[in-house]
C-alpha cells in the first residue's frame, strides 16, 4: 500500500501558556465533498449510531517494536546495533537510513529522538517512509509529518517526559518498511528510533452498537426515567393530572442532541499502557479539528486497530500519559472515544500545543490532503461538536473565544493554532460547514438557568421560611413599570423548620415540575419535595448520602449541560466540587470544580455573563466575587463586583427574568429586614429596590 503525503514542513512559533492555578485531577474513569450534508447533521449521526459496528471483546494486547537509528546524547552503556546509516549531505546536515525492518499485523510506524532543551525546527529536519510486500518493489517515499506543535504542552508533567516525534504512520498490511531523515543545518537528533506497531489481534469480536450513550451519562447506574410512575400519596389539594412525561418531551426540546459514541473498550484500548496518573482537567473555550494522516481505504473493521496503533505509539513511543485526541471519527461518521477520563468532561488532551487545556480536538481518521472527507465524517463533526461546546456554554457559532491568551473562533482546524497542513486542505474547507452544523443543533441556553417559578407569573419566585412554624412561603416576583417587584406571598404545605438551608432547584427529578430540596440540619442530608402543581409539592424525600462537613453548598443550575439540575459545595479541607445531580438518586460522585475558595455562602446565578454556562457568586466578608463558569469545567475565573454585603443577611439568586435579559438577586438588610432586588448592570451590581419587609422570616433560597 502506497501512502501519498508530502511534507509540509514550515517554521513555526510554539505558544507555551502556564496553566492556572485550578488545573485538577480526579481518577475516573477544496470543494465541497461530493454528498456532504448542508443541514440534518444529528439526524445522519443517529442512524450511523444505529448500524453495529465490529469491535473487540477485551482488551487488546499491541506489540511495539523499536530500532535504534543513531545512538543515545551521552554515550553508549552497552553495545547498541544501530539499525540505521547515517551519511553527511553536501549542503550541510545529515541523512539518515534505516535498513529495510519487517512489519507485521496492521501496521504503524514513526520516528522519535531524545527529548532535549532545544526544539528541532519543523524546517530543519524531514522523515519519510516506504514500504515493500512480499518480494516485491518498494513503494514511494512517503512524508512522515513532523511538527514540533503536536503534543502535551512541553511544561505540562506529560510534556516534560515526552519524546519529540513524528505523527503515526499507518503504513497497513506490508511487510516490511525503511525510514530515511534528512537534517538540513546540523546533525541527527541523539537516541532516534523507529517505532513499528503491531496493534493486536483480538481472541474475539462481537457485533456492538456504540456503548457511550451521551443522553444517559447524566445518571449512571440509573435506570431511564428515574422519577415514579406513579407520584406518592399526598394529603388533600391537587389531583396530579398533568402528566409526567410532558416534563421529559419539554427537555428534549430546549436540550442539544447527544451522540453516541463507541467507547475506548470497544477499541480494544489496554489501559495497562497509558500513564497510572489521574487524568487532568482543565476548560473548553473551542475545539480543534485535525487528521491522523494515513490512508483513506480502510475498512470498517480495521478501525479499532488503527486506533490502537496511534494509542500505542502516542504512550509507548512518543511517551504521552494517553492518546493525544480526545476524539477520532472515520470514514464512515462513526465517533470513537479517545483520550481517557470522561467524554463529557474537559480532558486536558495532546494535540494542539499551548491550547490544550483550554480545548478538545477531534481527529479524522484519514489523509485529508488528498481526499474529500466524507458527508457522514462532516455530519459527525457537527453533532460531536454542537454537543460538546454547548456542555460549556460556548456557541458553536462564536467567533471570538479567548483561549489561552489568543482570539480563536469556536471550531477551528489545527492550522489554525500553528504551522501545519493538519486538517489537510479538505477537510480545512469543510470547517464551515462543520460550524454551520453544530450552530444549528445547538438548542440554547435557557434550560441551563436558575429555574424556580412555582406560582403565579413565570418569573422565578423567592422562597422564604417563616420563622414562627417552618412553614415554606412564595414570593412571586413581578414587573412594575420599568422596575421589578414582589406580589404577594403564597403558602405551600411544606413545613421544615428542621431545615438549616431551602433551595430552588428547578426541575430536580426532569418530571416537568419544578422542585425544592431543604438541608436537614441533624444529619445534613438532602430531602427533596417534588412539585406537584403551584405551592403544592409531594411529601419529602431523602435523597442518598449526606453533605455533611460540605459549606457553601447552593443550587446553581445545570453545570455539567446534562438537563439535570446540579449542586455545588466546598468540602471541608478540599476545593470547590461539582455535585452532578442525577434525580432521586441524589448526585453523582462529586469532581473538583476549582482550588479551595475563601468565603461564607455561594449564591448560583444562573447566566450571569454572556456565554451559556452557569456562574456564581462567593460572599467573602462584605464582598461578592463572580466565578464565571465553564460548564462541567467548573469556575474559569473570579471578579469581585461588588463590597456592599456586609449589611445583607440574605443573598439569593433568581437568573434571568424571562423575556427579558435582566438578572436579579435578591437580599434582605439585616437590621431592618427589607427584602430588595438587585438588577445586575454591566456585570456588577445596580442599585437595590426595596420591595417589601419580611422581619418573620429566618431562611431564604
Amino acid at each position: 500500500m502506497t501512502l501519498c503525503q508530502q511534507l509540509f514542513a514550515l517554521a513555526v512559533v510554539v505558544a507555551v501558556l502556564t496553566p492556572a492555578a485550578r488545573t485538577v485531577t480526579m481518577d475516573v474513569r477544496p470543494a465541497q465533498p461530493e454528498g456532504a450534508a448542508t443541514a440534518g447533521a444529528r439526524t445522519a449521526e443517529a442512524e450511523v449510531a444505529l448500524q453495529s459496528a465490529t469491535v473487540p471483546t477485551a482488551e487488546v494486547d499491541p506489540e511495539v517494536t523499536e530500532y535504534p537509528l543513531t545512538a543515545p546524547a551521552n554515550g553508549v552503556h552497552g553495545r547498541v546495533a544501530l539499525r540505521g546509516t547515517t551519511a553527511p549531505r553536501s549542503g550541510g546536515g545529515d541523512t539518515v537510513t534505516s535498513g529495510a525492518l519487517p512489519v507485521s499485523g496492521y501496521g504503524t510506524v514513526g520516528v522519535t529522538w531524545a527529548h532535549d532543551a532545544a526544539v528541532v525546527p519543523d524546517d530543519a529536519i524531514a522523515v519519510k517512509v516506504r514500504t515493500r510486500t512480499g518480494g516485491g518493489a518498494w513503494s514511494g517515499w512517503t512524508a512522515a509529518e513532523y511538527h514540533d506543535d503536536h503534543g502535551p504542552d512541553p511544561r505540562s508533567a506529560e510534556g516534560k517526559q515526552a519524546r519529540p516525534g513524528t505523527d503515526a504512520v499507518l503504513v497497513g498490511d506490508v511487510d516490511q518498511v525503511q525510514v530515511q531523515v534528512t537534517t538540513t543545518k546540523t546533525a541527527p537528533p541523539a537516541d532516534m528510533k523507529l517505532a513499528v506497531i503491531d496493534p493486536g489481534t483480538p481472541d474475539a469480536t462481537a457485533q456492538e452498537k456504540p456503548a457511550i450513550d451521551t443522553a444517559r451519562l447524566a445518571a449512571p447506574g440509573t435506570p431511564a426515567g428515574d422519577a415514579p410512575s406513579t407520584p406518592p400519596a399526598t394529603d388533600g389539594g391537587d389531583d396530579g393530572t398533568g402528566g409526567e412525561g410532558d416534563g421529559l418531551e419539554l427537555q428534549a426540546a430546549v436540550t442539544t442532541p447527544k451522540p453516541q459514541i463507541y467507547s475506548r473498550a470497544q477499541w480494544g484500548a489496554d489501559e495497562r499502557l497509558r500513564d497510572k496518573t489521574p487524568p487532568q482537567y482543565y476548560e473548553v473555550r473551542a475545539g480543534f479539528v485535525h487528521h491522523t494522516v494515513n490512508a483513506n481505504d480502510y475498512t470498517k473493521s480495521q478501525v479499532p486497530g488503527i486506533i490502537r496503533g496511534i494509542y500505542s505509539y502516542h504512550v509507548r513511543s512518543r511517551g504521552w500519559s494517553d492518546i493525544g485526541y480526545n476524539f477520532l471519527v472515520d470514514r464512515f461518521g462513526r465517533i470513537w472515544e479517545g483520550r481517557a477520563g470522561g467524554v463529557d468532561r474537559p480532558v486536558v488532551g495532546a494535540h494542539t500545543q499551548g491550547y490544550n487545556n483550554y480545548s478538545f480536538a477531534m481527529s479524522a481518521i484519514g489523509n485529508y490532503d488528498i481526499a474529500q472527507p466524507s458527508s457522514a465524517m462532516i455530519n459527525a463533526y457537527g453533532a460531536l461538536f454542537a454537543w460538546k461546546l454547548s456542555l460549556h456554554g460556548v456557541n458553536a457559532a462564536s467567533t471570538s473565544q479567548l483561549v489561552g491568551s489568543k482570539k480563536f473562533k469556536a471550531i477551528n482546524g489545527h492550522r489554525d493554532a500553528g504551522s501545519t497542513a493538519c486538517p489537510g486542505r479538505y477537510l480545512y474547507a469543510q470547517l464551515g460547514t462543520i460550524r454551520s452544523l453544530a450552530a444549528k443543533a445547538q438548542k440554547g441556553w435557557s434550560g441551563r438557568d436558575m429555574i424556580g417559578n412555582y406560582v403565579g407569573t413565570a418569573n422565578p419566585d423567592l422562597l422564604a421560611r417563616k420563622t414562627s412554624n417552618g412553614r415554606l412561603m412564595l414570593l412571586d416576583v413581578v414587573r412594575k413599570g420599568t422596575t421589578w417587584r414582589t406580589a404577594g406571598r403564597t403558602k405551600t404545605n411544606i413545613f421544615a423548620p428542621w431545615a438549616s438551608q431551602i433551595m430552588r432547584v428547578g426541575d430536580w427529578d426532569r418530571d416537568g415540575r419544578n422542585d425544592i430540596i431543604a438541608i436537614r440540619k441533624s444529619d445534613k442530608v438532602a430531602i427533596l419535595f417534588r412539585g406537584r402543581t403551584g405551592a403544592t409539592f409531594y411529601p419529602g424525600v431523602a435523597l442518598p448520602g449526606s453533605f455533611k462537613g460540605v459549606k457553601m453548598l447552593a443550587s446553581v443550575g445545570d453545570v455539567t449541560g446534562d438537563g439535570y439540575p446540579d449542586l455545588m459545595g466546598q468540602p471541608k479541607g478540599d476545593r470547590m466540587r461539582i455535585y452532578p445531580g442525577r434525580g432521586l438518586a441524589g448526585v453523582s460522585p462529586s469532581y473538583p470544580a476549582y482550588s479551595a475558595v475563601t468565603g461564607t455562602q455561594q449564591i448560583g446565578v444562573g447566566l450571569w455573563d454572556t456565554d451559556g454556562a452557569p456562574d456564581s457568586l462567593v460572599r467573602n466578608g462584605s464582598s461578592l466575587v463572580l466565578y464565571r463558569g465553564n460548564g462541567p469545567g467548573g469556575w474559569s475565573s473570579a471578579a469581585t463586583i461588588s463590597t456592599a454585603a456586609a449589611s445583607w443577611d440574605w443573598i439569593v439568586g433568581l437568573g434571568t427574568m424571562p423575556g427579558s435579559t435582566t438578572k436579579l438577586v435578591a437580599v434582605r438588610n439585616k437590621t431592618t429586614k427589607g427584602v430588595y432586588l438587585v438588577p445586575q448592570v454591566g456585570g456588577k451590581l445596580g442599585t437595590p429596590v426595596l420591595v417589601t419587609t419580611r422581619p418573620k422570616f429566618d431562611l431564604a433560597g
